[in-house]
């Protein structure tokens, strides 16, 4: 070997020293990209036909039906912010760390693609009491049942998946916070703003959430539910039957599953009181503010029901019960949670917790610096002037424009993860089944998008709506069973497409026949109030039995 030769192999070995971080870099994205796309092409591999069925049902009534309340453009709009959002959960639900950190990247733009259908259904609900309600309800239940749709053939869906992405997507907003703090720590003017900013705002919420305040009947019907569905949780969760000798443990194992049925039971309670307290204003004269009071809860129902459940919501000393029973159950799990980690791969672990984490704070550097800062700014102090207390808007003026376009990427994921967080609830609660939950959340989100096109006065399109509803989830179970008990690589094609054929052509008869009968029977009928809306309603759910029926034999 020459001389020549080996120079030129050392400098060669140089040349690649000096690449080799940019190359590490590079090869870090590309798998990370590859991990990605294998994960995304792995899910779109599992839809059968009926799950594609399905998914267009979906967005052809949503869109339809939709663009009469809200129009094209922001019905279109909702449903693509829901599908976003179902990806970004397919891929933070993942156990691979790669996968779970892309979603945490993939967070960000999708939670701002869903807070813009989100901020136009607001600003509707507060210009327009009446109609903006229902147009608001609408943009909600496109982005839902668009969600729905595209969770349905995931495997994970029924199996903690829409937790481990609420959660994902928790961890991704911290990721965020912590580039903000990074940021701000070193100014001086912040920190001295900060603090008094910070007291105004508990303060705030604690006023909030007092028991003598217009909002003290939904706060406490929310303390409630989140208390009910954590201690099920920790029961089911904790091993508390440790803690009990050997043959008493049958009985324990009895009395928790009591008390779980129990905390069950008093969640739906306090779920539907909530909703009572916010809509009971717009069917009923007796109460006029929304949400109902505590006083008006007492004058508005008969003794002893009003005065008793007014007594209750305002008990400071309930209230301090359910708060401590809420902290314990939490760091219990925690507790068990980690003593869990302890017998496992913790490399992994913090790998997949870390991963959305990452994730997300690298996409909020990137967009914080494209956003305009100054813009939001302003926007800002515009919108919560009048309502913030005003150490908190010296803050936001104190910041410097890259940290206030962190902090509104921060309230986005926050609403994408509280949208999460909300269906984990239901399912918690039973309001969705153990079978076809995504089939059942868009034909639920279709019911409640036919509600609001019966209040708007269009009883027929109300009435297919609900038939469309039905039959979409038909073939979403019809869908699950195949995928589950079959596997979504088997020949079921001709018997799902007649499956296919059979549900749309039945339910498309009983709507039609539905329409023609209401037209036959009542044909006068205008929606003015709220009440003549259920009776429409009510029509329509009558098709969806005679549906089940007829298909179910």
């Amino acid at each position: 070997m020459t001389p020549d030769s080996i120079s030129g192999t050392e400098r060669g070995h140089e040349r690649s020293t000096d690449r080799s971080p940019r190359s590490a870099a590079l090869e870090a994205g590309k798998n990370a990209l590859t991990a990605g796309r294998r994960g995304l092409w792995r899910a779109l591999a599992r839809p059968t036909v009926s799950d594609v069925a399905m998914i267009a049902c979906t967005f052809a009534v949503g869109i339809g039906i939709g663009s009469r309340l809200v129009g094209f453009e922001l019905a279109a709009l909702a449903m693509g912010a829901g599908l976003g959002v179902a990806l970004t959960t397919i891929l933070l639900g993942s156990s691979r760390p790669l996968v779970r950190g892309f979603g945490g990247a993939l967070a960000v733009p999708a939670s701002v693609l869903l807070s813009s259908p989100v901020l136009v259904a607001a600003i509707l609900a507060v210009t327009s009491p009446t109609v903006g309600v229902v147009s608001a309800l609408t943009v909600w239940s496109l982005v839902i049942a668009a969600f729905a749709a595209g969770v349905a053939p995931w495997d994970r869906l029924g199996t903690g998946g829409v937790r481990r992405g609420a959660t994902g997507t928790t961890l991704a907003a911290i990721g965020v916070v912590g580039v903000v703090v990074l940021r701000v720590v070193p100014e001086s003017a912040v920190r001295d703003r900060a603090g008094a900013a910070v007291v105004d705002v508990l303060g705030a919420a604690g006023d909030f959430v007092a028991a003598n305040d217009a909002w003290a009947v939904v706060s406490f019907a929310g303390l409630v539910v989140v208390t009910a569905v954590v201690s099920s949780r920790a029961l089911r969760y904790v091993p508390f039957d440790r803690l009990v000798p050997p043959d008493r443990r049958g009985s324990f194992a009895t009395g928790s599953t009591r008390l779980r049925w129990v905390c069950s039971r008093v969640g739906r309670g306090a779920l539907v009181l909530s909703i009572v307290a916010v809509g009971a204003s717009s069917v009923s004269a007796r109460f006029e503010t929304r949400p109902v009071t505590p006083a008006e809860l007492q004058t508005g129902l008969p003794d002893p029901v009003g005065s008793g459940l007014a007594t209750v919501v305002t008990s400071s000393g309930l209230r301090f019960v359910f708060g401590i029973v809420l902290v314990v159950m939490l760091s219990l799990s925690v507790l068990e949670w980690g003593r869990r980690l302890l017998g496992r791969n913790i490399a992994r672990v913090c790998a997949r917790l870390l991963a959305p984490v990452v994730g997300g704070a690298v996409v909020a550097l990137v967009a914080a610096r494209a956003l305009p800062g100054s813009a939001l700014e302003a926007d800002l102090t515009g919108a919560l002037e009048g309502t913030a207390p005003p150490s908190v808007l010296e803050l936001l003026e104190a910041l410097p424009a890259f940290a206030v376009a962190a902090v509104v990427l921060v309230v986005t994921l926050a609403l994408l993860a509280s949208m999460l967080w909300a269906v984990t609830m239901m399912r918690a609660f039973r309001l969705l089944p153990p079978r076809a939950i995504g089939a059942a959340l868009a034909a639920g989100a279709m019911g409640v998008l036919a509600a609001g096109i019966a209040i708007v006065g269009q009883v027929e399109a109300a009435i297919i709506t609900a038939a469309a509803a039905f039959v979409l989830w038909d073939i979403g179970e019809y869908a699950d069973g195949v995928r589950t008990e079959l596997g979504s690589a088997a020949a079921t094609l001709r018997a799902e497409l007649v499956h296919i054929g059979g549900t749309a052509a039945t339910g498309a008869v009983v709507a039609v026949a539905t329409v023609a009968c209401y037209r036959w029977l009542l044909p006068e009928l205008s929606i003015s109030v709220p009440a003549h809306a259920a009776v429409a309603v009510g029509t329509g759910l009558l098709a969806v039995a005679f549906v089940v029926w007829v298909l179910r034999g």
